[in-house]
């Protein structure tokens, strides 16, 4: 690893008088940098304060996002130089494709990124879509990545063609069969099958996708995204929940009966207007789920 070289010993900064951070004349708690952050922020301030947008400028913002890569303020004013001096956006966008590996988890990564593909606008996102698949791999259920692939199919839903949204909904299918469990996933899916849902969509494409979830329920009794997505999907459709509880109903009895399965049947019930049957289910949800008793009682009274 390269040693830092302070910026007072480097000749394209010699102009510039940095402008350390004022804590007071006694700060409380005063936050210990490293020498060499203090040194790259102490510059940032004098050049934003001028509102300089130069090559140097670049390098130092980029010195300073890997010494910080959340530092948001940074970040924009990298990106107002960036278009100021009229870059080529799509090296940016390799340079953040490096940013990404390391800071999958930094939401101001996701967002610069998110700026670059505005103002570079392809006609066809694949690529893009293509890298977002690689950045899942390491970590599925990262929110900043999932969000921004719903941000790209949504700002580019024109420019998707036919075949790539199936391909996309064949892709998210397999992500739930590794890891049914994988809440972001079935997010996805909603979007891709029901808000995306084709025009006219017919009986057979909605009885598919409540077979489905049903399905995902019998693989994963005790997963809650499942019974969610089902219970959403018949919501949306406008169904009684009688249309499958008899599949369903063998997990809300026995010995040890799954708690979603009896919050299901309890639905059920007061859906079909036996209420009292429902109150009962509802209690007893309170013992069996005492951390939630008080929820289940209000469910009760609802």
């Amino acid at each position: 690893m390269t040693a830092y070289v302070p910026m007072m010993q480097r000749s394209q900064w010699e102009d510039v008088e940095p402008t350390p951070q004022l804590d007071g004349p006694d700060p409380l708690v005063p936050i210990m940098y490293a020498e060499d952050y203090r040194d790259a922020m102490d510059y940032f301030r004098s050049i934003s304060a001028t509102g300089e947008q130069s090559d140097r400028v670049l390098e130092l913002t980029e010195i300073i996002i890997r010494k910080n890569p959340a530092h948001y303020t940074v970040w924009g004013y990298r990106f107002q130089t960036l278009l100021a001096l009229q870059k080529d956006l799509e090296a940016e966008l390799e340079l953040m494709n490096e940013f990404a590996r390391v800071n999958l988890k930094t939401y101001q990564v996701w967002h610069h990124r998110l700026l670059l593909m505005s103002h570079i606008s392809p006609k066809d996102p694949q690529s893009e879509i293509d890298y977002i698949h690689r950045a899942l791999l390491p970590d599925p259920k990262n929110y900043h990545t999932w969000a921004y692939l719903h941000w790209l199919f949504s700002h580019f839903q024109d420019r998707i063609s036919f075949k790539q949204w199936q391909d996309e909904r064949e892709w998210c299918t397999e992500a739930l069969r590794v890891d049914g469990r994988n809440n972001s996933a079935w997010g996805w899916r909603w979007y891709l099958y029901v808000e995306c849902a084709p025009e006219k969509a017919s009986e057979e494409y909605w009885q598919d996708e409540i077979s489905f979830a049903v399905d995902a329920v019998h693989r994963i009794p005790h997963n809650v995204s499942a019974w969610n997505y089902l219970r959403g999907l018949l919501l949306r459709l406008n169904r009684s929940k009688s249309t499958v509880i008899d599949s369903l109903n063998r997990y809300a009895s026995g010995e040890s009966p799954v708690t979603f399965a009896l919050e299901f049947k309890a639905e059920h019930l007061a859906e079909v207007g036996d209420r009292e049957a429902a109150v009962a289910l509802y209690d007893e949800l309170s013992r069996k789920d005492p951390m939630r008793a008080a929820y289940w009682m209000w469910r009760a009274s609802r």
